[in-house]
């Protein structure tokens, strides 16, 4: 072949190569043009986006993921595809496809290279959150989805943001102990995760529990238990409709909530999804019963006694039903209603508060419509905190009388219901007292007069006392002056 044949060659070859490396970028871009990966960093979360028909991008999947501090910030074209592939470690990745350099997508690791029984439950329990040396670590479920569904070139950008993304940060499934499967590794028939799936079920011992007391407070999912996939607790998954028919022949309606005071049959359809799509639901029907009216109320205190100047216990007490009739009755709330609010307060949970010294009367009444009573007498006291006893004098004569005088302090103190006052000398000899507090000067000397009173107090008996000095005549000396007896 002569030179000017090689050139020729040469120039249709390369234009050939060109031709088709122009064809495959095309057809590449084309490909990857469907699809935008992007990846935040800071909130460990996955966003897909697809290209419409007017190749506007809009978000279509959330992955929730683990990345490193190694992850490098930017946006790369997606490459290459491994189906197995070692990592650092070493240990062994599924579906892996290359992002930039030696950072990937790939499944949470396995100790051994095609071998999906061997995962690493502890680092799949850390997706979510930073745990990589720098790849991007994802359920099998979903790095299976990019390598199956998202084109070699698709652009995959990482940032760094505290909103997660359009669709949100989805919840991640956890493991409960080593089990050396992902769930979501649904494809191989060996997962025992495939046998499995969310349940629903009425709350041990309330299996039977379907009839609902007229007016009673229901919540519909407290009369559950839900648990996902792999065992935890998703209540808080749960969703419900409600729907409600007069009898069992009747046409069913959709409404928002049991309405316990309207009796029938109630059809509630509890629905769970679960981290991993996994799909659970339980029907009950439950029946509102008829309203059973009291005929009979009986208070726990017909009468009491508070007490101002102690404790917020002396002071307050809480007034309730401790019997009705019948057993069966619907509706067993009270309404309270206080006769002098100067005297006793009652808020509407039966709470009674002593405010001012008296008496007043404190009414229950049937909040069931047939508007039974019954009361309870309050008598307001006061404790003392001191009394006041006097002796007009406290020197005497031999044979000079005198009267004590008592009061309570403060001034408006009752003491308790049995208040009592008691007298005492210390020295008869000398002074005398009776039990209406009169005084007698009996012998010259000094004596001690004890002024008690029982029950003024919170704590019992307040003591005063006085001290009474008596002289004698001159020149007369008693036998208390020099002790002995006449």
């Amino acid at each position: 072949m002569n030179k000017r044949m090689r050139c020729a060659v040469s120039i249709i070859a390369l234009v050939l190569f060109v031709g088709l490396g122009m064809f495959l970028h095309a057809s590449e871009s084309k490909a990857a043009s469907g699809y935008a990966i992007r990846i935040n960093k800071q909130q460990n979360c996955v966003t897909i986006y697809k290209a419409n028909k007017k190749g506007k991008y809009k978000p279509v999947k959330a992955m929730v993921c683990s990345v490193g501090a190694a992850t490098p910030l930017g946006t790369f074209p997606l490459k290459e595809k491994i189906r197995w592939h070692v990592l650092e470690g070493p240990v062994y990745g599924q579906y892996c496809t290359r992002i930039t350099g030696h950072i990937l997508f790939h499944s949470v690791w396995y100790y051994k290279n095609n071998a999906p029984n061997t995962l690493s439950y502890t680092q799949y329990n850390k997706l979510g959150q930073v745990a990589s040396h720098g790849c991007v670590r994802l359920c099998v479920g979903d790095a299976r989805w990019i390598y199956n569904n998202v084109p070699s070139g698709t652009p995959v950008t990482i940032y760094k943001s505290k909103n997660p993304g359009p669709l949100g940060k989805p919840d991640g499934i956890k493991l409960k102990g080593y089990t050396g499967w992902d769930p979501t590794d649904d494809t191989n028939p060996s997962n025992p995760y495939n046998k499995k799936k969310p349940v629903i079920k009425l709350k041990k011992g309330d299996e039977g529990s379907t009839k609902i007391s007229y007016a009673t407070r229901v919540d519909p999912i407290k009369k559950i238990t839900a648990l996902n996939t792999t065992g935890f607790d998703s209540i808080k998954k749960v969703t419900y409709t409600v729907k409600y028919k007069t009898n069992k022949s009747a046409t069913p309606k959709k409404v928002k909530k049991i309405n316990t005071r309207k009796s029938g049959i109630y059809v509630v359809k509890y629905s769970l999804t679960d981290e991993i799509n996994r799909k659970a639901s339980l029907t009950v029907k439950y029946r509102v019963l008829g309203k059973v009216s009291l005929k009979e109320i009986t208070l726990n205190r017909t009468s009491k006694v508070l007490f101002l100047g102690g404790s917020k216990d002396d002071a307050s007490f809480k007034l309730s039903l401790s019997d009705f009739k019948p057993a069966a009755a619907s509706i067993t709330d009270l309404s309270f209603k206080s006769s002098d609010e100067n005297v006793v307060s009652v808020d509407k949970n039966g709470n009674v508060t002593a405010n001012g010294l008296g008496t007043a009367t404190v009414r229950a009444k049937t909040k069931d419509g047939t508007k039974i009573k019954a009361y309870c007498t309050i008598t307001v006291k006061k404790y003392a905190s001191d009394i006041n006893a006097v002796l007009s004098k406290t020197t005497f004569n031999v044979g000079e009388t005198g009267k004590i005088a008592v009061s309570l302090v403060p001034a408006d103190a009752t003491g308790t219901k049995n208040l009592a006052y008691t007298y005492s000398s210390s020295n008869p000899a000398v002074v005398t007292v009776d039990g209406e507090g009169n005084v007698r000067a009996a012998g010259a000397g000094s004596a001690v007069i004890s002024v008690s009173a029982a029950g003024a107090g919170k704590n019992g008996v307040i003591v005063k006392q006085i001290t009474v000095n008596v002289t004698a005549p001159a020149g007369d000396v008693s036998p208390a002056a020099i002790g002995v007896n006449n």
